[in-house]
Formats: structure tokens, C-alpha cells, sequence
């Protein structure tokens, strides 16, 4: 081999030499830079800006990032884990992982650390913060090969924000589940006073005014519990709007018609102005009648005796307007921007005299932009009265059905089985119904006696309580409904349960109609006659 053959593989030998230090030199991280001298000249290719984007990444994500140390020591954390734990990053790196935890949680770290090495595990733990406090975080472990040396990632996820709403979420699930609990005690005592008036009133005796007045204290507890158990689910948006064609003034007289007893108690003055024209609506009756009587209400409720209130319907437009408009003590200036928020009322005095909770108004807001409109409240201020207006949305007219020929007022007896453990209850609504009719009635108090009953009289109309002892009104209505006995037996929930799921369950369980305590004289009568009237069926 000649010189110049030996010069060339010396040549070519140094040449992978220095490719393979290159090499070494970049996998052992020595190496900041490339310069490749190419056709274009010399190229420098940084390593440093390759893995910018991931140093960032890891300084700027919420969760806390740490490499450890095979036996827990801190070799590196950015300033997320630092802030966790309110220390100052230099005094975090350096130190030991134990250093932050409770005496408590030090055995739970080392079998994660142990864990740690070889494979991936995670688990809650709990630090301890500069100022003394336990943070609740959940941690990720896993290992990490250089070279010889085996560290560990570790990932923090801090937990507060995460307990705090699971917290929230449970508090309102267990204020929901007591606000039905309230309202279902709340109506129970209420069924009977109403039917006892009801009944009262059909005896007669010269004391209608008296019957009247106490009928419109009973109905304005009743919205009171409604109100009371719609504001948190309609703020949430948990409310779905049964809408239909409405007409708007049919709405008032029936929202005056249920506060005319309060009215005539407070010796005020009502002027209600209503259109030639029928105005309709795409709404949810219900609802809306909520939103129109807590207005009158409120009107009444901050008006002196002897005052004036006025009710009007108008159109502007596409939408309708009702305004309500009352005399009373006003709205001060501060206080107006707040009127329809939650809780909120004028200055209370120890005589509570204008009473409420403080829900009415917000409910009207929510249930108004629910149906697409908007509400606003006018004052001249303290002792000028106030002013509400609603606008909504008008509909078309709906084409006109021909109406279904009505029930005959009585077409025989029926038979009828009453079940509720509240024993004043059956009793008032048993003496009501033989009011109504010369009807066959049985009572019972409990599940097991209702179901026994219902075997052996084979009622035409069964009106249940829902939470009975010994067996509840769902499971007594789906063993009627396996008996083919009964199968036209008209099964009817008489309860003081009356969300959306209550009456999802009751459909569930086959009951035919659902009716929430107290239930009005009027109601009643309607469904003895609609039993009557489909007695072939019933």
C-alpha cells in the first residue's frame, strides 16, 4: 500500500472517530451547537432551541412538574410545584420530597417512590404548604433512565379547585333533596285546610268572605313552598318549559283570580286593562302565570291598605307587554339594579310586615328570558310606587279545534279509594268527594292496606299518597298495575312530591295522573267527571 493510500484511511479513520465523539458528545448533552459546512456554506444548528418549546411547556403547566432523585430528592421543579407549596424555588430543589409532607403521609410517598422506579403509579397525597396548610394534590410517578442513574418524573395536580366543586355540587344536591323534603311537609298539613274550606264553602252558612280570605292566605302559602322549591332549579336551568298556545288574558284573570283573597284582606284596589284583541303566546302557562302572580303579589305585598294597583296588557309590536303598576312605598335608587337578584328585599324591620323570601322577582326574571323575553323595574324612589314590565314574544294565533263535547256533570257513583297516612287528610277529602256526587268511598292508610283494599273493592278512581309506611304509593301503583283485575281502574298520585322526577316516576310506575298537593275543589270535580265521563274505560 503506497503512502497516499495509508494517508486516506488514516483520513477516513480519524473522520469516524470524530462522527462518533460528535455523537457522544450530543447524547451526553455536552454539545450546544452544530456547525455543517454544506454548498450554502456553514450551517449552525442549535440543539438548545429544539427543546424550547418543551422547557416552556413544563415552566408554564398548571400542574406541578419534578424530577427526583432515585431516593426522593428534589433535582429539578418549576414554579407551578414552588407555588403549591408557597416556598421559594431554590429552597424546593435540593430538598427532599419528604420534607414536605405530614408525619402521616410519609409512609404512602415511599411505597409510591419504591413503585416509582420501575413502572408508573399514581395516587392522592397530601403536602404540607409554607403556612401550614394540607394540600390535597394527585400525584404520577414514573421512572426515568439516564445513563446508569435512574430518577423519577413526578407530576402534581393540585386537588383544591377540583374538591371545592365536588363539594359545591354535593351541597346543592343535598339542599335540592331538603327543599323537596320541605315542600312535601309543607303541603301535607296544607291538603286538608284547603279541602275544609272547599268543603265550607259548599255548606254555605253566611261566611264566604271569611272562607275567602282564609282560602287566599292558603293559596299564597302554597306559592310560597312552589317558589321556594323552583328557584334553585330554574336558576340552574333545570326547568323545561311545557309551551303551548297561550292566551295572555286568560293568564291574568287566572293569576287575579288565585290572589283576589289577599287583595280584598289588604282592602286594595285593582284596575285591570286588558286588549279587544286575543293576544297568544308560545309558553308555558304554568310558568308564566308564576311569573304574572308574583308580580301581583309583590305589588301587594310593598303597597299600604286602601292602595292601587293596576294590571295592563298591551301590544307593542311583535311582543306583548304587562305591566304592573302599584302605589306603594317604591324602590330606592341603590337598590334598584338588585331587585331581581336572589334574597334581595328593601329594609326589613323587625315586624317583618312585608314579609317573603326574597325569590319572588328572581324566579320572573329567569322564567321571563326563559320564554325569550326580558323584565325591568321603574322607580321614582322611596314612597313613589313601582313599575314592572315584561315583554315577550308574540305568537300566531293557533287554528281553531273544534272543542270535545264535556262530561255530563254525573253519570253514576263511582267507586273510589282514598290512601293517605295523614288521617285528617282522608278524612276532610272523603267528606269533599261524597260533596261532589253520591260516590262508594273506601280509605286506607298505609301501602300494604291500599293494595289489599284495591284487590277486593276494584275502584273505579284510586287517589295515592305517594310516600306511604310499609310499602310507597310507586311500588302499591305498579302492583295494581300487574293485577288484570284493575287494569281500568284510573290510578291517580295525590302527593306533596311535585318535581319533574317525581312526576317522571310516577308515569313510570303507571300512574295516570299526577296531582301535587293541595288540590283545589275545581280540580277534583273535573277528574270524578273525566272518570265518569270514560266510565267504559275507567
Amino acid at each position: 500500500m503506497n503512502d497516499s493510500s495509508q494517508n486516506e484511511l488514516q483520513d477516513l479513520r480519524q473522520r469516524l472517530e470524530d462522527a462518533e465523539e460528535t455523537l457522544r458528545a450530543i447524547r451526553a448533552g455536552e454539545v450546544d451547537a452544530l456547525i455543517v459546512d454544506g454548498v450554502e456554506g456553514e450551517q449552525v444548528y442549535t440543539l438548545q432551541g429544539a427543546d424550547l418549546p418543551y422547557r416552556t411547556l413544563i415552566e408554564e403547566m398548571h400542574q406541578g412538574a419534578v424530577s427526583l432523585s432515585s431516593d426522593g430528592a428534589i433535582l429539578y421543579c418549576n414554579r407551578s410545584f414552588s407555588r403549591m407549596l408557597k416556598q421559594p424555588q431554590e429552597k424546593v430543589v435540593g430538598a427532599a420530597v419528604a420534607d414536605f409532607l405530614s408525619e402521616s403521609q410519609q409512609d404512602r410517598f415511599q411505597a409510591m417512590l419504591a413503585a416509582g422506579r420501575t413502572q408508573s403509579i399514581q395516587n392522592d397525597l397530601q403536602f404540607q404548604t409554607a403556612d401550614g396548610k394540607t394540600l390535597s394534590v394527585y400525584l404520577s410517578i414514573a421512572p426515568l433512565p439516564l445513563s446508569d442513574n435512574v430518577a423519577m418524573c413526578m407530576v402534581v395536580t393540585d386537588l383544591t379547585e377540583q374538591n371545592k366543586h365536588r363539594t359545591i355540587r354535593e351541597s346543592n344536591q343535598r339542599k335540592d333533596e331538603f327543599l323537596a323534603m320541605l315542600a312535601h311537609e309543607l303541603r301535607n298539613p296544607l291538603a286538608p285546610i284547603r279541602s275544609g274550606l272547599d268543603v265550607l264553602a259548599m255548606v254555605g252558612g253566611g261566611q264566604e268572605e271569611t272562607i275567602e280570605l282564609m282560602r287566599g292566605q292558603v293559596n299564597h302559602l302554597v306559592r310560597l313552598v312552589d317558589d321556594l322549591l323552583d328557584v334553585s332549579r330554574i336558576v340552574r336551568g333545570r326547568v323545561d318549559l311545557r309551551r303551548e298556545p297561550v292566551e295572555a288574558a286568560s293568564l291574568v284573570r287566572q293569576s287575579v283570580d288565585a290572589l283576589r283573597g289577599i287583595l280584598q284582606t289588604r282592602n286594595q284596589e285593582l284596575v285591570i286593562s286588558l286588549p279587544d284583541e286575543p293576544l297568544w303566546l308560545d309558553a308555558d302557562a304554568v310558568r308564566l302565570n308564576q311569573v304574572i302572580g308574583n308580580l301581583l303579589n309583590n305589588a301587594s305585598k310593598y303597597t299600604d291598605q286602601g292602595g292601587h294597583i293596576e294590571i295592563t296588557l298591551q301590544r307593542q309590536g311583535e311582543q306583548l307587554l304587562i305591566r304592573v303598576t302599584d302605589n306603594g312605598m317604591g324602590i330606592d335608587a341603590e337598590l334598584l339594579p338588585k331587585v331581581f337578584e336572589l334574597f334581595v328585599q328593601s329594609s326589613r324591620s323587625l315586624d317583618r310586615s312585608q314579609g317573603g323570601l326574597g325569590i319572588g322577582l328572581t324566579l320572573v326574571k329567569n322564567l321571563v328570558e326563559m320564554h325569550g323575553g326580558t323584565v325591568a323595574a321603574h322607580s321614582e324612589g322611596s314612597g313613589n310606587g313601582s313599575r314592572f314590565e315584561v315583554r315577550l314574544p308574540l305568537a300566531e294565533a293557533p287554528r281553531e279545534v273544534e272543542e270535545p263535547p264535556q262530561p255530563a256533570a254525573a253519570q253514576g257513583a263511582l267507586r273510589v279509594l282514598v290512601v293517605d297516612d295523614n288521617l285528617g287528610a282522608v278524612k276532610i277529602l272523603t267528606i269533599l268527594i261524597s260533596r261532589l256526587g253520591s260516590h262508594v268511598i273506601e280509605t286506607a292508610h298505609d301501602g300494604e292496606a291500599a293494595l289489599e283494599k284495591a284487590t277486593q273493592f276494584r275502584p273505579d278512581l284510586i287517589l295515592l299518597d305517594i310516600g306511604l309506611p310499609k310499602m310507597d304509593g310507586f311500588t302499591v301503583a305498579r302492583k295494581i298495575r300487574e293485577n288484570g283485575d284493575l287494569e281500568r281502574t284510573l290510578l291517580v298520585a295525590l302527593t306533596g312530591y311535585g318535581q319533574e322526577e317525581d312526576r317522571q316516576k310516577s308515569k313510570e310506575a303507571g300512574f295516570d295522573v299526577h296531582l301535587v298537593k293541595p288540590v283545589d275543589v275545581a280540580t277534583l270535580r273535573e277528574l270524578l267527571q273525566s272518570c265518569q265521563s270514560a266510565r267504559g274505560s275507567c
